[in-house]
């Protein structure tokens, strides 16, 4: 009963993290933002509140050598609240994680009011008034004028994708590690909604977590007797799909990107990756490209770069933005921001034995790997994947001395591991 009381207490929190945050707000606000001090009130009774000190110990250096270069100071202090709610949000979401003791529940419920919302946004699709408030409309790449992309009540559809990266990855791992009911009918409510968004990078880097988590450790492969034909079976299914595709639907959305992609002509590819690393190092070099611009400067200083580098006169200082985690930390902070960035997740990851837990292990690959090719420095959906990849104590389910201790000798023929 403690802990139903305990999932009814943050439910609605998780359902206003991932459902509501951005919702009827100015773009770029949300209400983890605005939510702030009532976060540190909170965490006040908490011994994590003794760790708030740490972001003015890491920022303040930053700060003093920006300000000896030259900043904007309504454009840097308003940044400088904005990095610091991200980091109190983070506290703030580290002290829910210690506290709630049943995540699964929370993944389900949001899981099946996604499904709900994902029911009202097809049924708004023929009533023009409504369509925005739940799909992105506009180009995805070069060569198609508008797609429509599943965004839900978030701004845009990469975002809503990456809020669900840790619900999807949790079941996925259940299904492909513990035997798990109506695994058909999970897969399908996952993967729907990815498959809705568009958002190539997440579902790629879904992907290639997944297949990495399993080239970590070989006996994962022989873990359950039938991978090998299920592994086949999909295999079989999506070259079947890719065949159809290039028979009856040919000039379809993700031939159009991936041609798009490897020809070097997908913007958003493109804008995603070099052209994010390249104009972060253009901006940090205005000022330090050691110690960065600064919070706020990317805006300033990149606007006339922008205009130049894209060919685009029309440019506004509102559409400069570095949509790369490292390239934003690298015009920000500087090579000293990335440097930084990068030694915090690796001491972290031995330090929280990331490695144990298989779950832990692919939220840290996927991460890893989203961080060089999307986010932006102040995104949370981001944070909260790191938290909870160095949060040893969730999902414990997944630890390997379970998964494989569950293992019994050969010989035994109602082991688990072979009978399923």
């Amino acid at each position: 009963m403690d802990d139903q009381r305990k999932i009814n207490k943050f439910l609605p929190v998780g359902i206003l993290y991932f459902f509501f945050n951005s919702f009827l707000l100015p773009q770029g606000m949300l209400y983890t933002t605005i939510l702030t001090p009532l976060f540190l009130i909170w965490l006040y009774r908490y011994p994590i509140f003794n760790y708030v000190w740490l972001f003015f110990i890491v920022s303040v250096p930053f700060m003093i050598v920006h300000l000896l270069n030259g900043v904007n100071f309504v454009y840097y202090f308003r940044s400088y609240f904005l990095l610091f709610s991200v980091f109190v949000f983070g506290m703030a979401f580290y002290q829910f994680l210690k506290n709630c003791k049943n995540l699964p529940s929370i993944f389900e419920a949001l899981l099946i009011i996604n499904i709900f919302l994902l029911g009202l946004a097809v049924i708004a699709l023929p009533i023009p008034s409504l369509v925005d408030r739940f799909w992105y409309t506009s180009p995805i790449t070069t060569g198609i004028n508008e797609s429509l992309r599943l965004k839900l009540l978030t701004y845009e559809p990469s975002y809503y994708s990456i809020l669900f990266v840790p619900i999807a990855i949790y079941y996925y791992l259940k299904m492909l590690l513990i035997k798990a009911k109506g695994g058909f009918l999970i897969f399908f409510l996952v993967t729907l909604p990815l498959i809705l968004s568009l958002s190539f990078g997440i579902i790629m880097g879904l992907i290639l977590s997944i297949c990495f988590l399993y080239l970590s450790d070989v006996r994962l492969f022989t873990l359950k007797r039938n991978f090998p034909k299920y592994l086949l079976s999909v295999f079989l299914l999506a070259l079947f799909v890719f065949a159809m595709l290039v028979v009856f639907y040919p000039d379809n959305i993700l031939f159009h990107r991936l041609s798009n992609v490897f020809i070097g002509k997908d913007t958003s590819f493109k804008g995603r990756t070099f052209d994010s690393f390249y104009l972060g190092w253009q901006i940090a070099s205005y000022k330090s490209i050691l110690f960065g611009s600064g919070p706020g400067q990317t805006k300033l200083l990149g606007l006339q770069l922008f205009i130049d580098f894209y060919e685009t006169p029309t440019f506004t200082q509102d559409q400069v933005t570095i949509p790369n985690s490292l390239g934003d930390i690298l015009a920000t902070y500087g090579i000293l921001g990335v440097v930084i960035k990068l030694m915090v997740e690796i001491y972290l990851f031995f330090k929280t034995k990331v490695y144990s837990n298989l779950y832990r292990l692919c939220l840290f690959l996927f991460v890893m790997i989203y961080q060089f090719t999307g986010s932006y420095i102040t995104n949370i959906a981001e944070y909260v994947i790191w938290i909870m990849a160095f949060s040893s104590w969730i999902f414990t389910e997944f630890d390997k001395s379970k998964i494989f201790g569950k293992r019994l000798s050969p010989i035994d023929s109602t082991s688990p591991a072979l009978t399923n």
